[in-house]
This record gives structure tokens, sequence and C-alpha cells, in this order.
């Protein structure tokens, strides 16, 4: 089994190219520190590191203002008062080439440094309502977006044909992570109250089948980041498909266990997958929500996240990708402890 770790971010959803216009004076990323991350994990024998490209929309369009191109509108009837989102008035334009030279950095450093690239290219926070930032910056709310026509040509795209310049750089594509929020609300009622999906599962399924085709067609490996096993409401067609690209290699399934939020405690088998093979794509690295299982030791701070490991792989999981080099919610924790136990499992994880 493969191990690898959520690298998502230096600033979440604008490490690529020009920054929103009232954040243009911060500092670009520094892919030379960047590069030193990743030797250090790979020294720790982490061969795979998952990346958020726009995460929660901040940086979309990429360095301007969103509604120099789209108006802020609200969701329509049904929805919250304060629930507003960017329809945009004309087509996104195509992704500047800081933002594709920033990204081939990245590349560049994961190769010289034997560590494979995940990239994530959107978030489910994309989908939700407006976040007013400082400075008049706004993340979230790029629903409208990211379902228009232009979105895949303009901005994945021209990602894409940097992966095919560097295919050995890139382990797997990833269109979205953890869709499902957009549609069921869940402790999303606790900001936005109670309301209807922001996006159909028709919908999603669609934009989630074209995003996993066009990357498939690239001939680079797919993905999709589910937080549910079983994602009832995935469309029976999306469902066909990825079984189909599954088959040929071209798909791989992620399962992303956090007991905390879904109540499901005990890790399902990887049979129980939609579609095999199934990577457990976030594994937390702290105890808050703990497991339930034969042979974990959640009450051991020392060994807790080797035997999750050891228990993912004989659950029958292709691999895993422990949450997180960098974030600060409450699932993510990266220090001496979590190393020693990274280095203690890395031989049978890979």
């Amino acid at each position: 089994m493969r191990l690898g770790v959520n690298f998502p971010w230096v600033t979440c959803g604008h490490d690529f190219g020009a920054r929103p216009p009232a954040w243009a004076g911060a500092p670009p990323t520094d892919w030379g520190r960047v590069e030193a991350d990743l030797a250090a994990m790979r020294a720790l024998g982490i061969t795979l590191v998952r990346w958020w490209l726009l995460g929660g929309g901040v940086n979309l369009p990429c360095g301007i203002d969103p509604s120099s191109i789209a108006a802020r509108q609200p969701f329509g009837r049904g929805f919250p008062a304060h629930a507003h989102r960017w329809v945009p008035s004309e087509p996104l334009p195509v992704l500047p080439q800081s933002f594709l030279i920033d990204f081939e950095r990245l590349l560049e450093a994961c190769e010289r440094t034997g560590v494979s690239l995940w990239p994530s290219l959107v978030s489910f926070e994309s989908f939700l309502p407006i976040e007013d930032q400082a400075g008049g910056v706004t993340s979230r709310g790029r629903a409208p977006l990211l379902l228009d026509p232009s979105f895949y040509p303009s901005v994945l795209e021209p990602l894409l044909d940097v992966c095919e310049r560097r295919p050995k750089g890139v382990f797997a594509f990833e269109v979205c992570n953890e869709p499902g929020w957009a549609l069921a609300p869940g402790w999303l009622n606790a900001s936005f109250g109670q309301h209807p999906p922001w996006v159909s599962a028709e919908r999603m399924s669609r934009f989630l089948t074209d995003g996993v085709d066009r990357i498939a067609r690239r001939s680079l490996v797919a993905t999709v980041g589910f937080l549910d096993a079983s994602v009832p409401w995935l469309t029976v067609s999306a469902r066909s498909r990825f079984r189909t690209l599954a088959a040929r290699g071209s798909y791989v399934h992620q399962h992303h266990h956090y007991p905390g939020v879904t109540g499901q405690r005990a890790l399902p088998p990887a049979w129980r997958s939609a579609v095999q093979p199934v990577w457990v794509g976030e594994v937390s690295t702290t105890r808050h929500g703990r497991w339930h299982g034969g042979g974990l030791a959640e009450d051991d701070p020392r060994r807790f996240l080797e035997r999750r490991i050891q228990h993912i792989a004989s659950a029958g999981y292709a691999g895993a990708l422990l949450w997180a080099r960098h974030s600060g919610d409450p699932h993510a924790r990266w220090d001496a402890n979590v190393e020693s136990q990274v280095r203690a499992i890395r031989g049978d994880a890979g």
C-alpha cells in the first residue's frame, strides 16, 4: 500500500499565479522552500503529495476581481437571504502564464525530490455562498463559474497541457475535493440555516464526469475525493463511467474517513467501495474523532497513527494520504510524534 500526505497549500487557494488584486502585494510562493519541505517528506518515506490548486475559489478568476466578468447575485428562491454567488456575464479567461509557470515549478520540485504530485483542482467550498475576506476579496460563491462551459477549457485544459509535458511528476489529477458537501447541507446548516443543496446531484455528477473524462483523455489518472464511501447521490451513469475508467487504470476512487464528521467510526472494507481501486484520501493525524476496529491503538498517542495505516492496509485499500502537512483544523497535526510514526510504518506502506 502506498503512503502519501496532503500538503494542501502554502496559502490556501492562491499559491499559483497573481494574487487577487487586493492581495497583490503578498510575496510570491517560495518554491525553493517548498522543495526543501518535499525533500523532508521524501526522507520520511513519503512519495506522494496532494495539493489544492484553486481550493475555495479565492483566486478564480486568477489575479482579477470576479466582478469584472461576473455579477454578485442571490442563489434564488429557497435559499437564505445572505447566500450569494458570482454569475458570469462573459466566459472565464484562460489561466495566465504566471499560474501555469508556478504549477510547473511545483512539478519540477516534485520530480527533483522523487515525490509524485496529486493536484486537486477545486474543493467543495467553491460551490458554497460567497464569503467576504479582507480587503474586498471573496472566496466561495463560484458555482456558476465552475459549471460554466468555459471553465474546463480555460482552467483545466491548460493545466493538463503542463502535466503532459511532465507526466512522470503526476500520480493522479483530482477534479474536486468532497463535492458531496455542495449537495447535502450537514454541518453547513450552522452557517447557512436549512437550505436546499447548492448544486443538484445530477449537475454535480455531470461536472465530475466531464472533468474525469478530460483528464483520462490525456493519458493521466483521474480521481475525485469523496467523503462518503458509498456516494449514494452519484448518478448511475457517473458511477458506471468511473468504474469503466478504473478498470482501464485511468481512475482511482477516494474515501475520506472522518468519524468525528460522519459519525461512522469503523472504516468500511475497501470491497464495499462504489468503485475500485480505492484510497483513503484523507487520514486524520490527530485523535479528534476516534476510530473503531480491531488492532487499533486510539488511546496511545504514540501508536494510533501507525495502527490506523496498518488497519487501512488490512482493509484492502490501495493507498492512504495523511491529513495534513499544512492545515490548522482539528484533524491535522504534524510534529515529531507524527513523523516518528510515519518512519515506523513506511516499510509497510511503501
